[in-house]
C-alpha cells in the first residue's frame, strides 16, 4: 500500500462497482474496482483489483486511531475515511472483480483454521523434545486424534457440525452417565435433560456404515 497506489484508491472518479457473493448477490457494503498498475520505472503492468468496505461506525468511537490514514499490521489494507481497502494483483483473465476476490479468499480454504484447532486442542502448540523423530511421531499422534475428532464429528447432531474439541468435550464428553447391564441389553442412564442428545449420538454410531475400499 504505497503512496501512488493511495492516491488512485481515493480518487472519486474510480468506477465501483459492487460486490458479489458466489450467487451473484450484492454484498453489502463492499465495492471494487479494476484498474492496470506496475510496480518501479521498468516493471510489467498487471491488473490490480481493489476492493473496499465500509467500517461502520469507527469514525465515531473516539479512541484515538487516525482513521484517514491508517495502515494495518501487515501493510495489506488501508483505512481511508469511512473504507478499509485492500488490493490484489492478478494475471487472470476472463474473471470478474468478484470472482477474483473469492478465489484469492479460498487460497488457503479453512487450513489456517484447522492448524489453529490442532495446536490449541489437540497438543501441537508446543514438541515435547529436541529430538526430531520422536517430535515427528508426537505431531503424527496429534493429527490422528485431529482427524479421528473430524470423522467423530460427522456423526454428532448438528449443533456439534463446526465446534471446537472444548465445545463437544463440555456439551458432551461430560455428561454424567452410567452404564449397566440388565436382561441382556446394555443400558445408559443419565439425567433427562441429556437424553435426546445422548440418543442422537447413540444412534448414528449404531448406524455408521464406514466405506470399505
Amino acid at each position: 500500500m504505497c503512496k501512488s497506489l493511495k492516491d488512485i484508491i481515493i480518487d472519486k472518479n474510480n468506477n465501483w462497482q459492487a460486490l458479489r457473493n458466489k450467487d451473484g448477490k450484492t454484498i453489502k457494503p463492499q465495492e471494487t474496482f479494476r484498474m492496470q498498475y506496475f510496480i518501479g520505472k521498468d516493471g510489467s503492468v498487471f491488473d490490480l483489483v481493489v476492493q473496499r468496505k465500509l467500517i461502520k461506525g469507527q469514525t465515531e468511537t473516539g479512541l484515538g486511531i487516525d482513521m484517514n490514514n491508517a495502515i494495518n499490521d501487515s501493510d495489506q489494507s488501508l483505512a481511508i475515511g469511512e473504507y478499509i481497502y485492500r488490493a490484489i494483483a492478478t494475471n487472470l483473465e476472463g474473471l470478474t472483480d468478484s470472482e477474483i476476490i473469492h478465489f484469492y479468499n479460498q487460497r488457503g480454504e479453512d487450513s489456517e483454521n484447522r492448524i489453529k484447532k490442532l495446536k490449541n486442542d489437540f497438543g501441537a502448540r508446543q514438541m515435547p523434545c529436541s529430538d526430531f523423530s520422536a517430535n515427528a511421531l508426537y505431531f503424527d499422534i496429534c493429527s490422528l486424534s485431529y482427524n479421528l475428532f473430524a470423522l467423530m464429528r460427522q456423526l454428532l447432531p448438528l449443533e456439534f457440525a463446526n465446534k471446537r474439541a472444548k465445545y463437544v468435550r463440555h456439551r458432551l464428553y461430560s455428561i454424567a452417565a452410567k452404564v449397566i447391564q440388565h436382561a441382556g441389553q446394555v443400558i445408559v442412564k443419565c439425567q433427562a435433560q441429556y437424553y435426546d442428545l445422548l440418543n442422537q449420538v447413540l444412534n448414528s454410531i449404531k448406524a455408521f456404515r464406514p466405506v470399505l475400499t
